[in-house]
């Protein structure tokens, strides 16, 4: 029953073959016919010779030959090259090994000739598959090896698989199951991409030969019989022949005689069929020991005979000596080539040693002119530096003295403001004082007239006005030690800050300076202060400064707009405002010091912190002062930009990260 039901899946296969197959070989001639042009024939002849090649090699045998001659004729070097390779193919398929390996060592030195890398590829996998079936697989690993770097280098897929599949079953007959295995499920990947029904059929039938060597007999069957649909569409009888007699091997050990039997056949049948004379030989030592281990000896004797003579036409000792010579022939024109190559490099390198030294003595010829002229040149420069220098000096010299004036400027305007401050608490302690002083006098007096409740009241008026004078010295104690911080030399360690009361400080201190300067400027002042700020590490004494500096900037923009004031509209008149406000953004706190004075001209605000740039008259203004600030806020890793619209303003923006 099963006999049957594999006959019927040989024949439904066959059918589907013969509709496909043909019609591949009927496009092909149909092509031929209507090809024009003498290098298109050739191309066209020697893609049937390899689709005939499968299951016709004398057929494709011919095919190649009269591709070879036509591209002899037409000087077609590149079709020479791969008719020489489908003659070699059909020549091993039919078992003349040192016939095929002739014409591929000859397509292989016409290849390398003109560089041609495709038929270098096709040359070595012909050698490769000929040092295969002759039992050389170190070898023929070697020049499978070989076809792969230059079909990478191609980017052909299909050549990459065919040979992936090669290197699997070389692997496989040294024994490297590990390797035979990665490389064909590269190759069965690589099928799948293509598509291509002969090369999966050539990866199914791989497997099944490396699980039949691992004793994975189960799964080795199963292979054998996935490959049989696709190699019979294929008609790849080289492949459908060793799939055969693999399945009839493995039912030999399962105790199936029957099917063992029926397969062996097949296989030699299928060999025979096709010409095929290696594995005829394979089929019929199989046949040979089958019979032998049922002792039929007469059928023993006759398979043993077929075997020898096919041995005998692929391995004899005539063929062997070819064959020697063939590959000492390769090996010595291998040689050649290498000892020429070594020529060519010595060559280029001496060639690129005299070059070398040409180079070197014009460069010493112009380095000799160039020193020449360098030694004037250098002369000059020199001068040309001591007259540079002097004048970087006395520029460093300006600079520090138009730095400490800003210093002092701002020391100024901070000592102005410091002394408002204190003036108010020291005025009404000195009030209180003055009064409690009244006060005692006037109560000794209505001590000495006994009048207690009096003398109590005038008491009871002394203590409140202590409690007075206490609070104001504090507040004057608290300017004091402000000022002492303020003044100090930074360390430039930072501290938790309160940057709100930093802020809202600096603020009122610079109001109070101005106001000091000026007895007539009034200004409102605006506060925002975002509670959830809290405290953050800075340099207090230098962001003080910078606060400092922007808030002078600020009242002194309101200030000079305030003497020529211009009605916003109709009716409303000019008031002087200056308005901070801190926002705390993501994992950074935002300044904002805004003034509505007369703004920024578009024109400079690329210049506002370049040091020594300043929009005040002259001797109002070193230039420094936004160029520092915008230092110190650098250094603390933070930002500092403006926004101004002329006639209405300035904002200035800081933002400082919260660390």
């Amino acid at each position: 029953m099963k006999k049957f039901f594999y006959s019927l899946l040989f024949f439904v296969a066959m059918q589907t073959y013969v509709n496909g197959q043909t019609s591949t070989i009927d496009s092909l001639k149909q092509l031929l016919q209507a090809e024009k042009t003498d290098t298109g024939r050739v191309t066209l002849l020697n893609n049937l010779s390899s689709i005939y090649s499968r299951f016709r090699p004398d057929t494709a045998l011919l095919l190649a030959q009269e591709a070879l001659s036509l591209a002899n004729e037409t000087g077609f070097i590149k079709g020479h090259v791969i008719s020489l390779v489908e003659i070699g193919s059909a020549f091993q398929r039919t078992g003349n090994y040192p016939k095929a390996l002739m014409f591929f060592f000859e397509s292989l030195s016409k290849a390398e000739s003109i560089n041609y890398q495709t038929g270098i590829a096709r040359a070595l996998k012909g050698i490769y598959v000929n040092y295969s079936v002759r039992g050389d697989e170190r070898q023929a690993v070697n020049y499978a090896l070989q076809t792969v770097v230059i079909n990478r280098q191609l980017h052909d897929d299909n050549a990459l698989a065919i040979d992936m599949l090669n290197l699997a079953d070389g692997y496989m007959t040294l024994n490297m199951i590990d390797s035979a295995k990665w490389y064909n499920t590269q190759g069965y990947n690589f099928a799948l991409q293509q598509k291509d029904i002969f090369l999966i059929g050539f990866a199914l039938d791989n497997f099944g030969n490396i699980y039949s060597r691992t004793g994975e007999y189960t799964r080795s069957l199963t292979y054998y019989r996935w490959s049989l649909p696709y190699l019979t569409q294929a008609r790849d009888d080289e492949a459908l022949s060793e799939s055969y007699l693999g399945m009839s091997k493995i039912f030999k050990k399962a105790g199936g005689m029957d099917s063992c039997l029926y397969y062996a056949k097949l296989s030699l049948a299928t060999a025979k069929d096709a010409g095929f004379t290696r594995y005829v030989m394979n089929a019929c030592n199989f046949l040979t020991d089958y019979y032998a281990s049922v002792h039929n000896i007469d059928s023993a004797f006759v398979y043993q005979s077929a075997g020898i003579a096919a041995r005998d036409s692929l391995f004899n000792e005539e063929k062997t000596k070819e064959i020697q010579a063939l590959s000492l022939d390769e090996a010595m024109r291998q040689q050649q080539i290498a000892e020429a190559r070594i020529h060519f490099q010595n060559q280029l390198k001496f060639n690129a040693l005299l070059g070398g030294i040409f180079c070197l003595l014009i460069a010493a010829v112009l380095l000799y002119r160039n020193n020449r002229h360098k030694q004037k040149t250098n002369i000059l420069l020199f001068n040309q530096k001591q007259k540079v220098e002097d004048t970087l000096q006395k520029l460093k010299s300006t600079q520090a003295q138009l730095i400490q004036s800003e210093k002092m400027a701002s020391l100024g305007e901070l000592t102005a403001g410091i002394a408002h401050e204190i003036q108010n608490p020291l005025n009404f302690v000195n009030n209180f004082s003055e009064v409690n002083t009244e006060l005692i006098e006037e109560l000794k007096t209505e001590l000495a007239t006994d009048n207690q409740q009096q003398a109590i009241e005038i008491a009871n008026d002394i203590k409140d006005n202590e409690q007075k004078i206490i609070h104001h010295g504090k507040r004057a104690d608290a300017i004091v030690k402000s000022m002492l911080l303020h003044s100090r030399v930074s360390t430039g360690q930072k501290e938790p800050t309160a940057i709100n009361a930093l802020a809202d400080e600096y603020l009122r201190l610079s109001y109070h300076g101005l106001r000091a300067k000026d007895k007539t400027f009034n200004s409102i002042i605006q506060t925002d202060f975002d509670e959830n700020i809290g405290e953050i590490n800075i340099v207090r004494q230098d962001i003080g400064r910078v606060l400092l500096n922007l808030y002078n900037n600020a009242f002194y923009a309101v200030a000079e707009k305030n003497k020529n004031p211009r009605p916003l509209d109709g009716t409303q008149v000019y008031e002087p405002t200056v308005s901070v406000r801190t926002k705390k953004i993501g994992d950074k706190i935002e300044i904002k010091i805004a003034d509505n004075g007369n703004g920024i001209p578009q024109k400079v605000i690329d210049k506002i912190f370049q040091p020594f740039f300043t929009t005040k008259p002259t001797g109002q203004g070193t230039g420094l002062g936004l160029s520092l600030s915008y230092d110190i806020v650098k250094a603390h890793s933070g930002e500092i930009k403006v926004e101004t619209k002329e006639d209405e303003g300035a904002a200035f923006i800081i933002q400082l990260p919260i660390v």
